[in-house]
């Protein structure tokens, strides 16, 4: 069905999530899946977020690492 998702992503020790991402999201697993215009878009707003050309909004995040014992 037709819906929406986010994408999140490490660039240089900060986090950037961009929300309200166009996605088709499958019934049984709520995975998404974009379109490759989608894809573009978010391709063009890392580029514009990597070169300084875009202001992001600051968001609190917490950060957990994931340890395994033997």
């Amino acid at each position: 069905h037709r819906g929406i998702t986010k994408y999140m992503v490490e660039v240089g020790g900060e986090i950037v999530v961009i929300k309200n991402i166009p996605a088709w999201v499958c019934d049984l697993c709520d995975e998404a899946y974009i379109t490759p215009e989608v894809s573009e878009k978010i391709d063009e707003i890392m580029k514009a977020f990597r070169s300084g050309k875009l202001l992001a909004k600051p968001i609190a995040a917490g950060q957990v690492e994931l340890t395994m014992s033997a």
